[in-house]
């Protein structure tokens, strides 16, 4: 009898907690962007994966009192997989969201059509992009500030923490400041 038949559970009775048939370790419910799945906890080591199907519920937390630009039926906050949001009362059939994003009045240096917009990555870190995406794929890591850089004369800057301080640099990837480290050190940290 091999090892891998002691832990042998029928493929339906598998969820998260469960031991892994192929070394024993716990199953736990992970994501990516394929699907969910279940994995093993000894991953690299063990390789046993199983896609899953998770109905991910919407709750409706309340009414906001306002009318959906699109289609005229109210909004509401729901709260879902990712968290609080507006979304219209319509839905499927209306698929507005509110969104959120904090837009600066400051427009874009290479397309020169949108504004600047504040955005979070999956991980959940902030940076700063055109909202024209995707015509437009220009972004930066930090807060932007319209400074002429005096290496490169590229018109936006973004602020960037060093161990002197918040400091700016140029949002020109080509510029040859990067390479010389050159930091204007604007205030303390």
């Amino acid at each position: 009898m091999s090892d891998t038949e002691d832990f042998t559970l029928p493929e339906e009775e598998l969820s998260e907690g469960s031991p892994c048939p192929y070394c024993g370790s716990q199953l736990v419910l992970r994501h990516s962007d394929h699907g969910d799945f279940l994995g093993c906890t000894n991953y690299p080591d063990c390789s046993y994966l199983k896609p899953v199907s998770v109905s991910h519920s919407i709750t409706v937390l309340g009414d906001v009192g306002a009318p959906c630009p699109v289609c005229g039926e109210p909004l509401q906050v729901k709260k879902g997989r990712f968290g609080i949001f507006i979304g219209c009362s319509n839905y499927p059939e209306c698929t507005f969201v509110h969104n959120t994003q904090e837009q600066l009045d400051i427009d874009c240096p290479i397309c020169k059509k949108g504004k600047i917009a504040k955005r979070q990555n999956r991980s959940g870190r902030n940076f700063y992009a055109c909202s024209n995406y995707p015509d437009c794929t220009f972004s930066v890591p930090g807060k932007p500030v319209q400074r002429i850089c005096e290496s490169c004369a590229f018109p936006l800057m973004f602020e960037k923490k060093f161990k002197a301080g918040i400091g700016l640099v140029c949002a020109n990837p080509l510029c040859e400041s990067k390479n010389k480290r050159k930091r204007l050190i604007i205030r303390p940290s």
